[in-house]
């Protein structure tokens, strides 16, 4: 690739990387006093609560980080088709697409093991995880189950891998080697979510991500392991909540054996890595012998000067007050 393109798109990802970090911190701050003019309303708590989401969610996902971008890229690119490429919306293998449906079952329990190693750290450098009971409506109800699939799974899933393993991740891999892209890409997602407890997993599962993406050469598996594991989330919540057959039950049972049988809970989380990493294997080597897939090559094309870094260097030092921040505020 032309190392004038490169250059140019690296400086655009740059720039909009710090936009959209200063953005986000600025939604946080709005969406708090947001949530403390309506505290007092009369508003029943689940459904304030969804609002709420909504006020903070659509602005965040649908502007910020997908119709600014998609935007200011077409100017960079010249036109749609361009910023479609850089975006890395290009067809791979079928087989793909549905081990990512797999893998986006697995992925949340996958997360719960980084969730709680990162939560004793946390605990053990004095931070207090905050605790919230499951609100939801009396009695099921299929609008706000939705509206939450909607809000939490197919907005994030469309509009974070637009920016993630689209722009950003397109920008790194020709400014830096494989397996540094995929940290960089990772951990850059977990730093965006600006919220301490969040940070680890959020930095695997985005770093996962940016692997599947380069191996298939296309956003569209990422999208859809991020759609299934924030989709399973939710329904996962409402099926303890309201006690159903398929998942709710099945849940509380399940962690009642967890919670009461270490060895059991650590024999079982083994067979979910082995089966996870398992189909990662899997991609890789249909990558490896498909001619279906287009891999995205990684290599250092075009080393960025300073200039070049600062806006990215600028949105990471952000995100990572940001962060810290949110940790302070539970310290004990």
């Amino acid at each position: 690739m032309d190392q004038e393109i490169i250059r140019r798109r690296y400086k655009a990802v740059s720039i909009a990387a710090f936009v959209i970090a200063t953005a986000l911190l600025v939604m946080r701050i709005v969406s708090y006093y947001v949530q403390i003019a309506l505290i007092d309303s009369e508003m029943d708590e689940a459904w304030l609560n969804l609002l709420l989401d909504a006020i903070f969610t659509v602005p965040v996902q649908v502007f910020i980080l997908l119709l600014f971008p998609l935007f200011y890229f077409r100017k960079v690119e010249g036109g749609f088709p361009g910023v479609c490429e850089m975006s890395n919306y290009r067809k791979t293998d079928y087989r793909i697409c549905l081990i990512a449906v797999l893998l986006g079952l697995l992925a949340p329990l996958v997360s719960v093991g980084v969730s709680l190693a990162w939560q004793i750290i946390l605990i053990i450098l004095g931070y207090t995880p905050s605790s919230a009971d499951t609100v939801l409506p009396g009695s099921f109800n299929a609008a706000y189950f939705i509206l939450s699939i909607f809000l939490t799974a197919v907005l994030p899933a469309v509009c974070e891998e637009f920016v993630n393993r689209g722009g950003l991740l397109t920008a790194m891999s020709k400014t830096h080697g494989k397996v540094k892209t995929i940290v960089l890409v990772g951990i850059a997602f977990g730093l965006f979510h600006q919220y301490i407890m969040q940070s680890a997993y959020t930095a695997v599962f985005g770093a996962v991500l940016a692997f599947i993406t380069l191996q298939s050469g296309s956003v569209y598996p990422a999208m859809i392991i991020h759609f299934m594991n924030n989709a399973f989330s939710v329904y996962m919540e409402s099926a303890e909540y309201y006690g159903w057959a398929v998942g709710g039950n099945f849940y509380n049972a399940l962690n009642d054996v967890l919670t009461g049988n270490f060895a059991v809970a650590a024999a079982m989380y083994a067979v979910v890595l082995a089966a996870f990493f398992g189909l990662l294997v899997w991609i890789w080597r249909i990558s490896k012998k498909s001619n279906r897939v287009t891999s995205i090559n990684c290599c250092v094309a075009y080393k960025p000067t300073k200039k070049e870094k600062a806006f990215y260097i600028g949105a990471i030092v952000m995100t990572v007050i940001s962060t810290f921040i949110t940790y302070l505020f539970n310290v004990v």
